[in-house]
């Protein structure tokens, strides 16, 4: 482990630091504490507690943030969630905190050197989205097919599995629902809200587990046992047939003639007549029903037809209308930049991100966590930028620099003071006169602010 005051190595039963001589002993108990939680966090992923596991793995981070196994692990259970943004965030974040010998890079270019799985991934965000806002709207039959969708492309993505069974419950159909639930309980086996789902319909969480190998134990448990068929016993005893057995047989054969000739017969014909009359009769009404269900469906199919013609024209408006797809595209995009430590290309990639647009928690996290490492940075180049172009009399190439230097870093108080000094050489008073108030007004205590009220003091007097 290192100090946590001075960075120095340490074995881990140390009780002091060599160096600055800090007391270790709090700090090694939060160290096993974190790693306890880590541990706890595994067995459950183990046996597919993931919600279970999530717990415990953040427990883990509250103690440790740099506990870089339980935050990889953490990322690996929300992408078998379908949680795909989540899961680049933690990773992103490990190998920032642990640059080399990260498992994090792995993870990282298994999605990373994957364009297609980061287009369904992107696709996958966006419809399910969109079937969400179908859902708040009402629109329940397009928000299920949408859903269906998304499950065909992400089998493990648990949110669709739960929204699905949700809208199914809501339309009274429990066995679809039931369903879905099941598909969510096998990714994710205690997961609160399955769980709570499965109790509304009236279906036990126990029952679901059920195998199929119970199953067929209980099956042969009901079977019944076959009946036994005993033969005769011959008519033949050492060798020689009786002769009383033949008369026997005889009187059976003229008795047995005689009965189906009076008896079986007549009988039988009349059975055969009655059957066809009745089939007949079946027949006639099985015609004229089928020409009633051929009239009904054929009504049907014009309705259904009409039903398509609506839904068509709604995904068409949904198409028109649905959220640009580079949005999360170029966030990947300066994510890939930024582990490739290209700073100055991740900067320039993200200006382009609309945030605004962004509906997850963790990607907006994760878009301010690298804004954070390569704007400055940027903001400052830019400056120097704009400033050799303001000294060479490049007033207009200077204007356009240092504006894109404030989008960088909007308190770079020397990029407002010559951006105010190229509009005054431009003789655009009025955008001078804004960038020297902005400066005196927002900055008052400032290294420019001097300078600034100089300066518009002489544009007072012009």
């Amino acid at each position: 482990m290192n100090c946590p005051k001075c960075g120095t190595y340490l074995l881990f039963k140390n009780k002091r630091c060599d160096k600055c001589k800090e007391d270790l002993v709090s700090y090694r108990r939060i160290l096993s504490l974190s790693n306890k939680y880590y541990n706890d966090g595994l067995m459950k992923a183990h046996v597919r507690d993931l919600s279970g596991a999530i717990v415990s793995l953040r427990k883990s981070l509250q103690l440790d943030k740099k506990n870089t196994n339980a935050r990889n692990l953490l990322g690996l259970i929300y992408h078998e969630m379908g949680e795909t943004i989540q899961a680049l965030s933690e990773w992103v974040l490990s190998k920032n905190y642990q640059e080399e010998n990260n498992e994090a890079d792995y993870y990282i270019d298994l999605i990373q050197n994957n364009p297609s799985k980061l287009h369904n991934t992107n696709q996958t965000i966006k419809k399910y989205n969109y079937a969400l806002s179908q859902a708040k709207s009402r629109n329940y039959d397009l928000a299920i097919i949408q859903l269906k969708k998304v499950i065909s492309g992400q089998p493990h993505y648990i949110a669709a599995h739960q929204l699905l069974a949700l809208l199914y419950m809501n339309q009274g159909e429990n066995e679809k629902a039931a369903k879905c639930l099941r598909k969510a309980q096998k990714i994710d086996i205690n997961n609160t809200v399955t769980l709570k789902y499965l109790s509304e319909i009236g279906v036990s969480p126990n029952a679901v587990r059920l195998d199929k190998e119970t199953m067929r134990k209980n099956l042969t448990k009901n079977n019944v046992e076959e009946p036994q068929f005993f033969s005769p016993e011959p008519v033949i005893r050492d060798g020689k047939i009786s002769k009383w057995s033949l008369i026997y047989l005889a009187i059976g054969l003229i008795v047995g003639i005689l009965t189906v000739s009076f008896l079986v017969v007549p009988n039988m014909r009349k059975s055969i007549s009655a059957e066809y009359n009745t089939q007949a009769i079946a027949l006639g009404e099985e015609q004229t029903r089928m020409a009633a269900e051929i009239l009904t469906l054929e009504d049907d199919k014009k309705d259904l037809q009409t039903t398509v013609k609506k839904l068509k024209a709604q995904i068409k408006k949904v198409e028109e209308e649905a959220v640009d797809e580079t949005i999360y595209e170029k966030l990947f995009s300066g994510i890939s930049k930024y582990i490739e430590k290209d700073m100055d290309g991740a900067a320039e990639t993200l200006l382009k991100v609309d945030v605004s647009k962004f509906e997850s928690k963790s990607a907006k996290s994760l878009y301010a966590m690298i804004q954070e490492k390569t704007f400055p940075n940027m903001s400052k180049k830019k400056y120097s930028e704009g400033y050799a172009f303001y000294t060479r009399g490049a007033y207009e190439d200077a204007v356009k620099t240092l504006k894109l230097t404030l989008k960088y870093d909007k308190s770079n108080v020397n990029a407002m003071y010559y951006l105010g000094r190229s509009y005054q050489r431009l003789n655009d008073t009025k955008n001078a006169k804004k960038y020297y108030s902005m400066i005196i007004n927002d900055y008052p205590n400032g290294p420019r602010v001097s300078e600034a009220t100089r300066r518009l003091e002489e544009l007072k007097e012009e």
